[in-house]
């Protein structure tokens, strides 16, 4: 038992400083500590996770590494009406990889449609990784399939958007593009800006450290964003991701 508590504290720990070293809202706390509480309460997702597990033997990956955040995911998607039969859904995704989330995005939501961003070159921290030579390739081959549904843009966010975020107003936004806090800001507010009142954003590796300055990861400009933001999103899950749910805002409330 102490064995277990001190391996759910120590990363925990972890975590609170680096949302401490970069300026986290005081809000992002109490939902941290929130889901560490009721994480478990998402169980009667299991089935489908579990479902989405075992058919990830049929897709072509090297790091399987998605499916542990499905249940918290599908409590987002149930919370914000995206699992409502025969519900369109527009989705942005800004870094693809293999084709992994969205091959969960269109598998789940039937009547989804997803736009998928990546150069498929990889990162700073994909430098020499042998999987670079092949992570497209399996991208097409796992997004197959659903080929009818799904738009593939090929460089930067900064060009996709740039050029003008082609696909737009979304309902889902998924932000898992280059994790250097400069990257991640772009991001951020330029999906938010196209993203519908109401809409799921979702920022992966909220806790992910990589670079020295702690500002330089993903939680540096994450939080940045929210304090720019405040008072035009709620929070809906705070872990190792971050769900966002943004809010109509109180000038296009009294223009109504």
């Amino acid at each position: 038992m102490l064995k277990k508590l001190t391996g759910t504290l120590r990363p925990a720990f972890g975590h609170l400083w680096l949302l401490f070293r970069t300026s986290a809202p005081l809000a992002i706390y109490g939902h941290y500590f929130l889901h560490l509480l009721t994480a478990g309460r998402t169980a009667r997702f299991k089935p489908v996770q579990d479902s989405f597990i075992a058919q990830q033997n049929s897709l072509r990956l090297t790091n399987p590494w998605f499916g542990r955040y499905i249940p918290y995911w599908l409590e987002a998607f149930e919370r914000c009406g995206l699992l409502a039969p025969g519900r369109p859904v527009a989705a942005l995704e800004i870094g693809s990889w293999e084709g992994q989330s969205g091959n969960f995005i269109l598998r789940t939501l039937a009547n989804a449609r997803l736009t998928c961003v990546d150069t498929w070159e990889g990162a700073d921290e994909h430098k020499d990784m042998d999987a670079l030579a092949i992570i497209e390739a399996n991208f097409d081959s796992n997004l197959q399939p659903f080929q009818d549904r799904l738009t593939k843009f090929k460089g930067t966010s900064a060009r996709y958007f740039a050029l003008g975020g082609t696909g737009a107003p979304f309902d889902l936004i998924y932000v898992d593009g280059s994790h250097h806090s400069d990257d991640v800001m772009v991001d951020a507010v330029k999906g938010f800006e196209v993203l519908k009142n109401g809409g799921l954003m979702i920022f992966d590796d909220y806790f992910w450290r990589h670079y020295r300055n702690p500002s330089d990861n993903p939680a540096g400009a994450i939080n940045a964003f929210l304090r720019l933001k405040k008072g035009s999103y709620r929070i809906v899950r705070a872990y190792y991701q971050l769900i966002i749910q943004k809010r109509e805002s109180g000038q296009e409330r009294a223009l109504r």
